[in-house]
């Protein structure tokens, strides 16, 4: 298939097949006269990183999903470096919410301060 249907058929720009193929994350074919081509596991390549981009992966932190598929795995998180990405990206997320959930903390406790600040005066 041509890179248009990929996109298409992907859930993604032509763009955004462009930036995978520039990250390495997809090799298509070239036709005798110099276009792409892709194949279904191209296409599921690309739906592949599209999910993981949704849950807040890079397109690098995608690579172990992708060389899992690509080594014939039904599934691209079945390999230990797939794991191991999600264990990094759970990290992240929970570094995340300490950093937010302190945030929050300090600012109830500016806003407690102003409220009675103000009511005392």
């Amino acid at each position: 298939m041509h890179i248009k249907d990929l996109a298409e058929r992907g859930g993604v720009t032509v763009k955004a097949i462009r930036y995978y193929e520039a990250r390495g994350l997809l090799a298509p074919e070239r036709a005798t006269n110099g276009y792409r081509t892709y194949d279904e596991d191209d296409l599921g390549v690309v739906r592949e990183i599209r999910a993981l981009l949704s849950l807040g992966l890079t397109a690098e932190q995608t690579r172990p999903f992708v060389e899992c598929l690509r080594a014939g795995n039904d599934r691209a998180d079945v390999c230990p470096a797939s794991l191991s990405a999600y264990r990094s990206r759970i990290t992240e997320i929970d570094d995340r919410i300490a950093e937010l959930t302190s945030l929050r903390t300090e600012l109830a406790r500016l806003l407690a301060d102003a409220e009675s600040y103000r009511e005392g005066a």
